[in-house]
């Protein structure tokens, strides 16, 4: 593994001094091997680093919007050059399989394009008075150094959306990726400065910068006056954490936080339909994600049927290296996720469950790699177990009733983000997606629940940001002009 990495660098042509000469070691979820080591900073390097983002911030607020979006387009252009090796970065790096790694990538290149073209739309107001020879209007400036913190689970397309995002309003960036994927952190930021060196602009030389850094000493960038703006995805232990430094300060925050999804599954339902995609939301990269489908509520008149379906479907889930074609479920990203996952369901059995699956396996020769089956747990209610967040192939099985019952359960997670219901009738699936119906970020019908991680993506707890074309406001800060004219 170590050279397939080392092959992937020299072309992407990276420093390769700077990812082997440090003492933040980073390993493969593949293979359990080694694979690079980077400096640790410490707070008063991220003090540092955030002096550096205010200049460059003094600098790139200058610098004209059409201008901004070119960066974002040549960074764009980078991506795509090298987006093979890029996704292979992040197969080794989370364990993904290919194909879902190659479309975090193409994603990516995506949203470039997409955050190039919000400059056009990047506008104030301008209003009548009462008084005469008196003109109100609004304009809108960019904020200063914005920091984004990723987890291991969407490596680079978060840090795409809210950076760029960020750099096309005028502000400089600061990045503190999660060290279980810092690698491919490193490659993506360096792309974005080979496009930096191609662009007409005045391009500073720290406008977006990586901070490497442990959890304690990441809180100087939540604590910092001059940090306007925190963007972090990650647990709801990480954001309360964070969000209470930053909201001593009266600083802003957009945080993309919890997970533990839920889906219904009614007596009218198409049942291989659902079937494949429950399956398909449950194993999507391990589990390991805020948008992975862990609680399922399934009508008593089908709930044997249905169960007996799904065990046989998980048992032929294929369970290898994320580099085979055939693969579907790859690692865990490592001992400390799989010790949480067998920790979760030993409780469920204390708590009433019965567990079918959920054992370590071995792949090839990899003995440090944490490979395992996906996990059904049939329980007899929703328990505290069940409403824990876990990042893992289990699916916790429990019938209802009433739908009005399932909903309520669903509700119970104030952090949901995604819920689904499986039905053919309209009436269920009208009061599914209703004010009465469930709570969370969205709502949806008759299907499976990977390919909506962006709407995690603009999610801030309950509060769902704007997929329209004001999805720049947040980094940036609005000032109402009064301007008496008479003269």
């Amino acid at each position: 593994m170590f050279y397939r990495v080392a092959e992937i660098v020299k072309r992407l042509n990276l420093d390769l001094e700077f990812i082997s000469s440090g003492n933040c070691v980073d390993y493969s979820p593949v293979t359990g091997e080694q694979i690079a080591s980077f400096p640790l900073g410490d707070a008063e390097r991220i003090r540092t680093i955030i002096e550096r983002s205010k200049r460059a911030f003094g600098e790139w607020r200058q610098v004209e919007p059409n201008e901004r979006s070119a960066l974002l387009r040549l960074f764009g252009e980078e991506l795509r050059a090298n987006k093979e090796d890029l996704a292979q970065l992040v197969v080794i790096e989370t364990g993904k399989i290919y194909s879902t790694a190659l479309k975090e990538v193409e994603r990516s290149i995506e949203i470039c394009d997409m955050v190039a073209d919000i400059q056009h739309s990047m506008s104030g107001f301008s209003i009548p008075t009462q008084g005469r020879h008196l003109v109100v209007s609004e304009v809108w400036q960019p904020l200063g150094p914005v920091v984004v913190i990723t987890s291991f689970n969407f490596p680079m397309r978060v840090w795409v959306l809210n950076a760029l995002l960020a750099l096309v309003c005028g502000n400089s960036v600061i990045w503190r990726p999660s060290r279980k994927a810092t690698l491919i952190a490193f490659a993506v930021n360096s792309l974005l400065r080979r496009a930096k060196a191609r662009a007409a602009a005045n391009c500073p030389e720290y406008l977006s910068q990586i901070a490497i850094c442990n959890h304690e000493d990441a809180v100087v960038l939540a604590e910092s006056n001059d940090v306007p703006l925190l963007c972090a995805t990650g647990s709801p232990v990480m954001a309360r954490r964070l969000q209470s430094k930053v909201g001593q300060r009266l600083g802003r925050s957009i945080l993309s936080v919890g997970g533990n999804n839920a889906a219904v599954v009614t007596p009218s339902a198409d049942i291989n339909l659902a079937i494949a995609q429950v399956v398909n939301s449950t194993i999507a990269d391990a589990g390991q994600r805020c948008t992975s489908l862990h609680r399922l509520f399934c009508h008593s008149s089908i709930y044997d049927e249905f169960v007996n379906r799904l065990k046989e479907a998980f048992n032929t889930v294929h369970v290898d290296s994320p580099f085979e074609r055939r693969s579907q479920l790859g690692p865990l990203i490592d001992k400390e996720a799989f010790d949480i996952m067998r920790l979760q369901l030993e409780q469920a059995k204390v708590e009433g469950g019965v567990v079918f699956g959920g054992e370590r396996m071995d792949v090839g020769l990899y003995k440090g790699a944490y490979y395992v089956q996906p996990a059904l747990v049939e329980m007899p209610k929703q328990t505290g177990t069940v409403k824990t967040e876990l990042l893992a192939p289990v699916l916790y099985v429990m019938r209802y009733d009433d739908l009005k019952e399932a909903v309520a359960g669903i509700n119970e997670f104030s952090q949901t983000l995604l819920a689904g219901i499986f039905s053919n009738d309209l009436k269920e699936t009208g009061y599914f997606c209703s004010m009465d119906g469930v709570e969370s970020s969205a709502a949806i019908v008759n299907a499976g629940m990977v390919g909506y991680d962006m709407a995690a993506m603009f999610t801030s707890g309950k509060d769902a940001r704007s997929f329209a074309t004001d999805v720049w406001r947040p980094f940036m800060q609005s000032k109402t002009c009064l301007t008496n004219y008479n003269f």
